[in-house]
């Protein structure tokens, strides 16, 4: 017989604001390209109605340095999710991709890469879309009535 348990309801995106969500971005190098990338990274994270004071900017020498920048916002801040720009680099060295995927596992907070001249204007949805999508993925765990990813780091 199949079990007839009730699943809770999704969350609905519409639901969830993006006004009280933090966002960390991290730029790998600190030429003028990047620091306009970053400018316009802010701009659409702000027209989606993230706020200006929750958004944390950081800066690292090299692209080698990324996953320590990675690991500096789950540690020292409340960011629910980091965006990383590294221009002018279409791919990133393999160890660098998995140093990061190890950092958010362990610390249960989504990162995602802007690598490319494309990828910057849609590079804050995806880091929204992951923020929800985790809210709404702990709303319909068994274990949750009150979804916050910051609780289990």
């Amino acid at each position: 017989m199949m079990d007839k348990r009730r699943r809770p309801t999704p969350v609905d995106f519409d639901d969830i604001s993006v006004t009280d969500k933090m966002f960390g971005i991290l730029s790998a190098g600190s030429d003028d390209n990047d620091i306009e990338i970053v400018s316009t990274v802010v701009g659409n994270l702000m027209a989606e109605g993230c706020l200006e004071q929750n958004l944390r900017i950081r800066n690292v020498p090299s692209v080698a340095d990324i996953p320590l920048g990675v690991q500096f916002f789950a540690e020292y801040t409340d960011v629910d999710a980091v965006i990383v720009i590294a221009f002018g680099n279409n791919s990133l060295p393999e160890y660098i991709l998995d140093a990061v995927m190890k950092l958010q596992l362990h610390w249960n907070m989504p990162v995602v890469f802007g690598l490319n001249m494309t990828d910057y204007w849609k590079v804050h949805r995806q880091a929204i879309e992951m923020v929800l999508l985790q809210y709404e993925m702990e709303a319909e765990s068994a274990d949750s009535e009150n979804p916050d990813r910051r609780s289990i780091n």
